[in-house]
C-alpha cells in the first residue's frame, strides 16, 4: 500500500514511519502543536462538493465483495492445488506453490508487479500482483479450501518510491494462516526471501484490507486507466467508509485536496490524520510543509523537530545514513551510524553485513569478525 506526498511540497525524505520507537510523550506533543481539525471542513472534504465531480461516475467500479471472491475456475484451481493434502500446513504450502510456480511447472505463475492492484479474479487472470493483490487472492482461495487465513499487516523497513511528482511511502501486507490442532501459524508472502518474522506485524480485518485496496487504486499513476480526479476521490471515500481509522487514508485525501489548491480542506484533513495516528510522520511532514508555505514558520519548525526526533530513533534511518556515508568514503561516520542502528535493532542481518564492510575498510578486523559471527547466527 502507499502513502503519498507531493515532492514539490515534501523536502525531507520520509524514512521513519513503520519501525520508529515513538514515545507517548511525542504523540502528545503532536496534539499540542497541531490545531484540532475543523470538523465542518472535514465533512465538506468528504462530501467532494469543492471538487466539482459529484456529477461524474467513477470507472471502473469494483464492489467490496469482489475483493475476496472466487470464480468457479479459481475455486477449482484451489481445490486441485491442495488435493491429497490432509494437514493444514501442507495445504498452505501446496496452495502457495501452485500460485507461484510457472505454468511449465504446473502452477499459475503469479509474478510481482508493484502497480498491479487487482481483484483476486484479475490477479488470477493477469498473473501479476502486488503484495495486497496476492494476499487477497491467497486468502480467498485458502478460505475456500477450509483454511483460517487472514490478511497480515507487516511493518517493513521504511521504503519509498517516486511516481511523477509524488513520493509514495510503501507499506506491506501478506497472509497469515492459523493451523488447526496447533498453536502455530504460517505466514505466506509473495516474496518469502525478503520477509522477516521479527518485523512488527498484526492481523487486520477484511474491511481494513479492502480499504487499503481502494487506497492503492486512488493513488495509482496519473496515466493509469481510470486515474481521474473523480476516481481518486471516490476510491479514497470508499476506503474511508470501510475503515476510517487508518491515518494514511486521511493523509492521501488531504494531498489530493492540496494538489487542487484547496488548502483549507487539506489542512483539516492532515490534522484529522494526526488525530487518528499522532505518529504518522508522512502527515506530519506534509502539514509542516503546508504551514511553511502559509508562513506559519513556528508551527512548521516544531513539526520538523518532531520528525527529526523520530528519524533519529529509527534504526533503518541510521542504516540508510550509514550506507550513504560508506558510499561517500566517510567511514568513521558510517561506523557511528551503523553501530547506532545495531543498538536500536540488534536482530537485523542487513546491519551486520554493512558493519562488516565498514570495519574491514577501517582495518578493524576483530570488530568485523564479531559482526560476521553475529550475522551468521541470525
Amino acid at each position: 500500500m502507499y502513502q503519498i506526498a507531493s515532492i514539490g511540497l515534501l523536502k525531507v525524505v520520509l524514512a521513519c514511519l513503520l519501525l520508529s520507537g515513538v514515545s507517548a510523550c511525542t504523540s502528545t506533543a503532536v496534539t499540542h502543536i497541531v490545531p484540532a481539525p475543523d470538523k465542518a471542513l472535514v465533512e465538506r472534504a468528504l462530501s467532494g462538493a469543492a471538487l466539482d465531480i459529484l456529477h461524474q461516475t467513477p470507472t471502473p467500479r469494483i464492489a467490496p465483495d469482489e475483493l475476496l471472491s472466487l470464480t468457479p475456475e479459481m475455486a477449482e484451481f484451489a481445490e486441485q492445488a491442495v488435493s491429497g493434502q490432509r494437514r493444514d500446513a501442507d495445504k498452505v504450502r501446496a496452495l502457495h506453490n501452485a500460485l507461484l510456480l510457472p505454468e511449465s511447472g504446473g502452477g499459475r505463475g503469479v509474478l510481482y508487479e508493484s502497480a498491479a492492484t487487482y481483484t483476486p479474479a484479475e490477479t488470477y487472470r493477469q498473473r501479476r500482483a502486488n503484495c495486497l493483490s496476492f494476499s487477497l487472492l491467497f486468502v480467498a482461495m485458502a478460505r475456500h479450501v477450509g483454511l483460517d487465513a487472514r490478511i497480515n499487516d507487516v511493518a517493513i523497513p521504511p521504503t519509498w518510491g517516486r511516481v511523477g511528482d509524488r513520493l509514495q511511502f510503501m507499506r506491506h501486507v501478506n497472509a497469515k494462516v492459523n493451523l488447526r490442532h496447533s498453536i502455530d501459524t504460517l505466514v505466506i508472502d509473495l516474496d518469502m526471501r525478503n520477509y522477516r518474522a521479527y518485523y512488527p506485524q498484526h492481523v487486520i480485518s477484511d474491511r481494513s484490507a479492502k480499504s487499503q485496496f481502494y487506497n492503492n487504486l486512488a493513488i495509482a499513476p496519473l496515466d493509469a486507466q481510470g486515474g481521474t480526479l473523480a476516481n481518486r476521490f471516490f476510491n479514497l471515500k470508499q476506503a474511508l467508509a470501510l475503515d476510517s481509522s487508518q491515518s494514511f487514508l486521511w493523509n492521501n485525501l488531504a494531498t489530493l485536496y492540496r494538489q487542487q489548491g484547496l488548502n483549507d480542506l487539506a489542512e483539516a484533513l492532515y490534522a484529522e490524520a494526526l488525530v487518528r495516528n499522532p505518529q504518522d510522520l508522512t502527515a506530519i511532514q506534509n502539514l509542516s510543509q503546508y504551514y511553511r508555505q502559509e508562513g506559519e514558520l513556528v508551527l512548521a519548525a516544531k513539526l520538523d523537530a518532531l520528525a527529526y526526533q523520530h528519524r533519529e530513533s529509527n534504526p533503518y534511518y541510521q542504516y540508510r545514513l550509514a550506507s550513504k556515508y560508506y558510499r561517500n568514503a566517510e567511514y568513521q561516520q558510517a561506523a557511528q551510524r551503523i553501530e547506532s542502528a545495531i543498538k536500536k535493532h540488534p536482530d537485523e542481518p542487513l546491519f551486520y553485513k554493512l558493519a562488516v564492510d565498514i570495519y574491514d575498510t577501517l582495518g578493524l578486523t576483530r570488530k568485523a569478525q564479531k559482526a560476521q559471527q553475529k550475522r551468521e547466527r541470525l
